[in-house]
């Protein structure tokens, strides 16, 4: 397992990327986020792009047995099963989407330009400054790449989904 530990290197620079662009928006609004440790709002049991479902698995392989059983018993739940007491066990190695959940997101819809982030963020915050805006398309568009070429590093059979959802992706590594 600890062989696969190098294919992360581009996953992990993108998401210190992410980490550093969210600390930023923190610094410039610190009193307009409510997102904080036991607000689980946003947490859902969603799917991941294969490097993101095996960068969680070897998290998930790290874990105490003793949390495993308790994600283990939440399977069966809605929700994500990661969340436990209402936070999230894996949090340091939470995917991107659960890093940029919340924050002010900009894309394009339609030909129309949109900021989407959680309603009880940003309260009386009538405009973003460009640089604290997180552009979904290029962030896609630089995750797609770092899971094609992860997808081409490793070998499996049968062939991976395209996408996985994190309730199979936290086992990846242990079959």
């Amino acid at each position: 397992m600890d062989r696969i530990k190098p294919l992360f290197k581009d996953y992990q620079a993108l998401v210190k990327r992410v980490d550093v662009h969210i600390a930023g928006i923190q610094k410039i609004f610190p009193d307009r986020i409510a997102c904080k440790k036991g607000c689980d709002r946003c947490c859902r049991s969603l799917t991941l792009l294969p490097v993101e479902a095996f960068s969680l698995s070897y998290a998930h392989g790290r874990l105490p047995e003793d949390i495993k059983a308790k994600i283990g018993l939440n399977l069966e739940k809605a929700g994500c099963p990661l969340l436990i007491d209402r936070e999230c066990v894996l949090y340091p190695f939470r995917p991107i989407i659960c890093r940029t959940h919340g924050y002010p997101i900009y894309m394009e819809k339609r030909g129309r330009r949109l900021i989407d982030f959680c309603p009880d963020n940003f309260k009386d915050v009538a405009s973003f400054p460009k640089e604290t805006l997180l552009h979904l398309d290029q962030l896609n568009t630089l995750l797609t790449a770092i899971n094609r070429q992860f997808i081409g590093a490793i070998e499996t059979d049968p062939p991976l989904l395209d996408r996985i959802p994190i309730s199979e992706a936290i086992f990846i590594l242990s079959h």
